[in-house]
């Protein structure tokens, strides 16, 4: 018989048909397909993200290109037999997957940039019809025929909206006026007004005061009203360096007081960290200034509703009700010094940060330690080596009640935050949370640096790997008690300290020269450390307020008033509020009026 037909009869069964041809290693044919696509979509991403070095690029996509050839040559040509198929389809496997997680790595980081560098389309002010819960008023209907107070002078747009609302809804309502916040308040409680129209920016500014602290628990709100206003990118201009990769630079760290997304309307600038970044250096300071120093504010000469005189004195917390650029500029004019950028983060930022990262180690040392965190009544930290979650690391951001001097420790507990979650995103467990990582930035971080200014520190510090030296200096003051402009009545401040304000001027000016801010001198006689008695405890003055028993656990009366279960991930639905059509959405023109 011809070998032709030798072969041909091989491929014939008994019973005279031809035998199907097997497919051959279907899952090695689809691994590489794959790892193909998979790669070359990575490569096309890592282009596109423009953040690696061109060196690196081409460096890395070699690297992947040739590890790639070598485990298909070996899964398609060398593993013949049994064990080294299933050895080669295992590498083959893990290739895949990194492949798969490297382009999720990349996706997340393009992603994120394009959040954090666009500034909130719109923000939000939210005015409230309040009434003690003690009164009959329980809902909106129930205001018909009641005395609402009023502070025109303080907050006259967002008052009038309130008021046109409830005249839509036809309720009949009279007014009475008052000059400020403490007026307002002292009407309210005293029954003089049976319910009070709130600008909810200054419902903190009463949670500060010692005579409102209860002012949450006391409370309804029985109608409310959100109205959006729109933000455009020069609302927030930088003040842009060169080079970012190369020349120094100072940004304005500045920590809103408000949980969810940052599209809220402005709050308290409840933290102030300044950093001096000098790449070629690879120095950064971080520079404190107090939550309640007595500032003068500058504030927004292109918003009526924000505007205020010129020598307006105020915490400068409260700059942080105009916007991050009253902030910024209000520590320009206190300083002397020059912020090119400023980034916003606020407390969801810090607690989903810190958890993404699985947690930060906190070393407390003597005058550090906490009994009670003030602002959650959960258990503090006692001296020693801690490894936190997000809310307490907020917590301990955040507590100044704690100690012999109060607001002072609380800028030092926020650097010691700060270096805590810098240290943790430059070790080996970032790789492992990136994801997660990447989501923290993009539900609370807003910034107006641009994606081109980052992703260029980004390659420079690829490029460079510099080992950074962080110095701190946080700036001391002593209690005070002044007049608030943006509360129109007197309030604990802390006052200006001339002396640590020229001194962190020049330290600032050291780094952004080049030299190391050490070599300023402090003549001020303040230590940068807390003293080993410098830690008091808040227990007592906890029961006194009625937030803990005798027992030191939360009072059962307290936990009904208050919840402490925030949703750190919350999101918010205006769509019931928010119309770009809208009358008020535009230029609001408002006729004079006088409610009483």
């Amino acid at each position: 018989m011809p070998k032709k037909d030798v072969k041909l009869s091989q491929n014939v069964n008994s019973n005279g048909k031809r035998k199907k041809k097997k497919n051959k290693r279907p899952i090695s044919k689809f691994m590489t397909i794959f790892m193909i696509v998979s790669l070359a979509l990575l490569i096309f991403q890592i282009i596109k993200l423009n953040l690696l070095p061109a060196k690196l690029i081409v460096l890395v996509s070699l690297i992947m290109v040739i590890l790639c050839l070598i485990i298909l040559l070996i899964l398609h040509f060398k593993a013949k037999k049994f064990l080294p198929r299933i050895l080669a389809g295992f590498i083959a496997l893990c290739m895949c997957m990194g492949l798969a997680y490297g382009n999720y790595f990349i996706f997340k980081t393009d992603n994120t940039f394009d959040v954090v560098t666009s500034l909130a389309d719109s923000k939000a002010t939210t005015t409230s019809i309040v009434a003690l819960k003690s009164s009959s008023i329980k809902k909106e209907k129930d205001l018909k025929g009641k005395k609402i107070g009023t502070i025109l002078d303080m907050d006259k747009k967002p008052t009038k909206r309130m008021l046109d609302d409830l005249n839509k809804d036809n309720i009949k309502y009279t007014t009475k006026d008052y000059s400020n916040l403490d007026e307002l308040m002292e009407a309210f409680y005293s029954g003089e007004v049976d319910a009070i129209c709130l600008n909810e920016k200054y419902r903190d500014i009463l949670h500060e005061t010692q005579a409102y602290f209860t002012f949450q628990t006391d409370t309804r709100i029985v109608h409310q009203n959100v109205h959006y206003t729109k933000v455009e990118k020069n609302d927030n201009p930088s003040d842009p360096v060169n080079d970012i990769s190369k020349d120094a630079f100072t940004i304005l760290v500045s920590g809103n007081d408000s949980y969810g997304t940052l599209q809220d309307s402005n709050t308290r600038s409840d933290a102030n960290l300044l950093l001096t970044v000098n790449p070629k250096t690879g120095t950064i300071l971080m520079t404190s200034i107090p939550r309640d120093y007595y500032v003068e504010l500058v504030c927004p000469d292109d918003d009526p509703e924000l505007a205020c005189p010129e020598g307006s004195y105020d915490k400068l917390t409260h700059s942080g009700l105009m916007g991050v650029k009253s902030t910024e500029e209000t520590i320009e004019k206190a300083l002397g010094i020059k912020i090119n950028y400023n980034v916003r983060i606020n407390f969801s930022s810090v607690v989903n940060l810190v958890d993404a990262l699985d947690g930060i180690d906190l070393d407390i040392k003597k005058g550090e330690e906490v009994d009670i965190f003030y602002v959650n009544s959960q258990p503090g930290l006692s001296v020693g080596k801690h490894h936190v979650d997000g809310e307490t690391a907020l917590a301990f951001a955040r507590e100044r009640h704690a100690y012999l001097d109060g607001d002072n420790q609380r800028v030092r507990n926020q650097q010691k935050v700060f270096k805590a979650i810098f240290k943790r995103i430059i070790s080996p467990k970032m790789i492992t949370n990136y994801g997660k990582f990447m989501d923290a930035i993009a539900v609370a971080f807003d910034t107006n640096l641009s994606g081109d200014e980052i992703s260029k520190f980004v390659k420079y510090e690829l490029d460079n790997m510099p080992n950074w030296k962080i110095e701190s200096y946080a700036i001391v003051a002593e209690p005070d008690y002044q007049f608030c402009y943006q509360s129109q009545s007197y309030a604990s401040v802390v006052a200006q300290n001339d002396v640590m304000n020229e001194i962190a001027k020049k330290k600032i000016q050291a780094v952004l020269k080049g030299k190391s801010s050490t070599i300023v001198k402090d003549p001020s006689g303040y230590s940068q450390t807390a003293s080993e008695d410098n830690a008091v405890g808040n227990t007592e003055e906890l029961q006194n307020m009625g937030i803990l028993n005798s027992s030191g656990n939360t009072s059962s009366e307290y936990e009904e008033d208050n919840d402490y279960g925030y949703d750190y991930n919350q999101g918010y639905d205006d769509t019931e509020y928010y119309n770009p059509d809208d009358q008020y959405y535009q230029e609001d023109t408002y006729e004079e009026s006088n409610y009483q």
